[in-house]
C-alpha cells in the first residue's frame, strides 16, 4: 500500500514557509505570547472559585487559538489569502471543536491507562480530527471516525513522521529556542500536507513504506516506550522518597553531620566555628541545606565559641512551631532546647509545617 512521503511533506512545508516567513513567524510569536500570558495569569490566581473560572477561561482561549491556527495553516498551505484576524473566524465552530477535543482526550487517556500503546495508537488515529472539524465542518463523532478512516494503513508512517517532527523541533530548540520560530511553522505545514494527502491520496503518487522503515519505527517505538516507562518509574520513586517524614529525617541527619564537623573544628582550633562556612572544606565536604527549600540551617555561636546551637524547621512536628534545635555541648537537645536557648528573632522557618 502506498503512503505519503515524509520528505515531500517537509519540502512542501518549507516551500510554503518561504512564501510567507514573516507572517508565519509573527503568528507563532503572537499565539505564544497570548498562550503564555493567559497561562501565567491562571497559574498565579491559584485555587478557589476565581481560580477555577480563570483556568476555564484559559482553556477556552487555548481551544480558540488552536482553531484559528488550524484554519490559518490550512489557508497558507492552500495559498489562500489569510491574516491574523482569521484566528477568530472559526468561533462559530467552538462547541464542535471543544466536544471533539474532549472526546479525543478521553479516548487517548483511556488508551494510555491500558498500558500506553493503545493510547499512542489512538493519538495517531485521531490526529486529524481537529483539521476535519475546521476544514469540513464535521461534527465531533464524525471527525473522529473520518480521522480513523484516512489514517488507516498509514499509522506506522504517521508514527515515524511524528518522531521526525519531534526531533526537528528538538534541533530547533538547541539554538536557544530561536530555531523553533522556523521549525514549528515548517513542521506544522508539513502536517497539513500529510492531512491533504490522506484526505485525497493521489493514485499515481506516494511511496511504499519499506520493511526497514517499519523495523526502524518499531525500534524507535520501543526506545520511546522504554524512556516513558523509566520516567514514570523514576517519578514514582521520587514521590515515595520525597515525603515530609523523610525530609525531617534528612534534616536531623544533617544536624548530626554539622555537629560532627563542629566537634572536629573545636578539637583543632579550641573553639567552635563562628559560621557554618568556616568548616568547609576541612571539616565538612559541603554545607548541608534544607532538603525542601535548599536554604542553610540556622547556626548561632555562643560565648566566643564556647557553644553553639543549630536549628531546622520540621514539617511533621507541631510543637514549638516545628523548630528542632541541638546544642554543641549537649546542654539540651531536640524540641526542648528550642525553648531553652533558641532566639526566635534570629531564625524564621521558610515555610509552615504541613
Amino acid at each position: 500500500m502506498r503512503s505519503f512521503s515524509k520528505k515531500e511533506a517537509f519540502q512542501f512545508g518549507w516551500r510554503r514557509f518561504k512564501e510567507r516567513p514573516l507572517f508565519l513567524i509573527g503568528l507563532f510569536i503572537l499565539t505564544t505570547i497570548i498562550s503564555g500570558v493567559t497561562g501565567f495569569v491562571a497559574e498565579k490566581v491559584g485555587d478557589g472559585g476565581v481560580g477555577t473560572a480563570v483556568n476555564l477561561i484559559d482553556f477556552a482561549i487555548q481551544v480558540i487559538l488552536g482553531m484559528g491556527m488550524t484554519l490559518i495553516l490550512l489557508r497558507v498551505y492552500d495559498q489562500v489569502d489569510t491574516d491574523y484576524t482569521d484566528l477568530l473566524e472559526p468561533l462559530h465552530l467552538f462547541w464542535k471543536y471543544l466536544a471533539m477535543t474532549i472526546l479525543v482526550l478521553v479516548v487517548v487517556f483511556v488508551g494510555f491507562v491500558l498500558f500506553i500503546i493503545p493510547g499512542i495508537i489512538a493519538g495517531i488515529a485521531l490526529a486529524f480530527a481537529s483539521y476535519l472539524v475546521i476544514d469540513r465542518n464535521l461534527g465531533p463523532v464524525e471527525a473522529l471516525k473520518e480521522s480513523m478512516r484516512i489514517t488507516h494503513g498509514h499509522r506506522w508512517n504517521l508514527f515515524i513522521f511524528g518522531l521526525s517532527v519531534f526531533f526537528i523541533n528538538i534541533f530547533g530548540a538547541l539554538f536557544f529556542g530561536v530555531g523553533l520560530i522556523v521549525t514549528i511553522p515548517v513542521s506544522a505545514l508539513a502536517t497539513v500536507h500529510v492531512y491533504r494527502w490522506l484526505s485525497n491520496p493521489p493514485k499515481e503518487r506516494g511511496v511504499y513504506v519499506s520493511a526497514f522503515s517499519k523495523m526502524m519505527g518499531t525500534f524507535l517505538f520501543i526506545v520511546l516506550l522504554g524512556g516513558v516507562a523509566l520516567f514514570v518509574l523514576t517519578l514514582g520513586i521520587d514521590s515515595t522518597t520525597d515525603t515530609p517524614e523523610l525530609r525531617d529525617e534528612q534534616r536531623k541527619a544533617d544536624i548530626v553531620q554539622i555537629k560532627l564537623g563542629a566537634a572536629l573544628y573545636r578539637d583543632a582550633n579550641g573553639v567552635f566555628p563562628v559560621f557554618l562556612e568556616d568548616m568547609i572544606p576541612d571539616y565538612l565536604a559541603e554545607l548541608p541545606t534544607d532538603p525542601r527549600t535548599g536554604d542553610p540551617y540556622s547556626y548561632i555561636m555562643y560565648g566566643d565559641g564556647v557553644d553553639y546551637e543549630v536549628c531546622a524547621a520540621l514539617e511533621t512536628v507541631q510543637d514549638f512551631g516545628g523548630v528542632y534545635c541541638e546544642f554543641g555541648l549537649e546542654l539540651g537537645s531536640g524540641e526542648q532546647s528550642a525553648l531553652d536557648g533558641f532566639n526566635s528573632e534570629t531564625f524564621e522557618p521558610e515555610f509552615s509545617p504541613e
